[in-house]
């Protein structure tokens, strides 16, 4: 049984929905799946009453209508076939697991696929708590891109994305002159599942991208990594004040003002502590229980 028995109605054809990748908690499989409404799709399924979905770390694509979400639904259930996993159950729901080591494939493939039909650009892997209504203005007409377009709706994304991958790696700001760079430490080689949407995200230049009419911009020229470090050069501030009346170049420098006092802020990981010592295998013990041999008796 699927989630989608009941074809949706000729009022809901051009009703936003959402293709979902919900995580586990225990890292080892996700589902891929679409609904009008995802976070009451999951209150059905049996992993949600035996509190092992991971709700944070999941995430959605919010496409123009649902036929454009079966769609993509399709794709990835086809492209990912050989990793589709059975959950232990024949529940709702019960074929559309796969293996985590398949997440990395279904976001490439998300990346891939436009928005709708006659779009160029591929919609924005967004956090599953997130407001769908920050996300269904943009799929209305079924041929606008899902990205968000204005300046400063970029700048709003932009600012949340690198305070959420601080949790997980440092972010260090370089300021020469009107040059600002930011260097995320690590984040090529994050190990952190809850991370990696983010880091595919911080990799995408699109997200960093603003259009409206005959206008466009980037917040970012350059994106590149320096060894395990991901380095982020950013609009320099000309290039920002033009697009608007300075406003925005403002909250850039805020933004960099509060990174750099997280940085100030991070905490080293505490060094591995000194395991137990075992009194019969240390060497001291050793020393004192090798004692000379005593001579013998005359």
């Amino acid at each position: 049984m699927t989630s989608h028995a009941i074809r949706p109605t000729r009022s809901q054809q051009q009703r936003p929905a959402a293709l979902y990748l919900l995580q586990r908690r225990d890292g080892q499989r996700f589902k891929i799946g679409w609904s009008f409404e995802p976070l009451e799709r999951l209150r059905s399924l049996p992993e949600y009453y035996r509190d092992e979905l991971d709700l944070e770390s999941s995430n959605a694509v919010w496409l123009p209508t649902p036929e454009r979400a079966r769609q993509f639904e399709r794709s990835l259930h086809r492209g990912l076939q050989m990793y589709r996993v059975n959950p232990g159950h024949e529940l709702d729901g019960h074929a559309e697991w796969f293996r985590y080591s398949a997440y990395r494939s279904a976001v490439r493939m998300i990346a891939q696929m436009p928005v709708a039909l006659g779009a160029v650009q591929a919609p924005p892997l967004v956090p599953l708590l997130s407001d769908p209504a920050e996300h269904e203005d943009a799929t209305l007409e079924g041929t606008v891109s899902a990205v968000v377009r204005t300046a400063q709706d970029v700048l709003w994304a932009m600012e949340d994305m690198l305070l959420r991958i601080a949790g997980h790696c440092p972010i260090t700001v370089h300021s020469q002159g009107d040059q600002h760079r930011l260097r995320l430490g690590g984040l090529r080689h994050l190990t952190d599942h809850r991370a990696f949407a983010l880091r595919m995200a911080l990799l995408d230049a699109d997200r960093y991208r603003w259009s409206t009419g005959t206008r466009s911009g980037s917040f970012v020229n350059v994106i590149e990594y320096d060894g395990e470090d991901l380095l982020l050069e950013l609009a320099q501030p000309r290039q920002v004040r033009a697009w608007s009346d300075g406003g925005l170049w403002y909250q850039m420098l805020a933004l960099l003002d509060r990174l750099s006092i997280l940085s100030s802020r991070q905490v080293l990981p505490p060094r591995p502590s000194t395991p137990p010592r075992n009194v019969f295998t240390h060497p001291e013990w050793i020393r004192k229980a090798v004692r000379a041999p005593k001579e013998p008796r005359g």
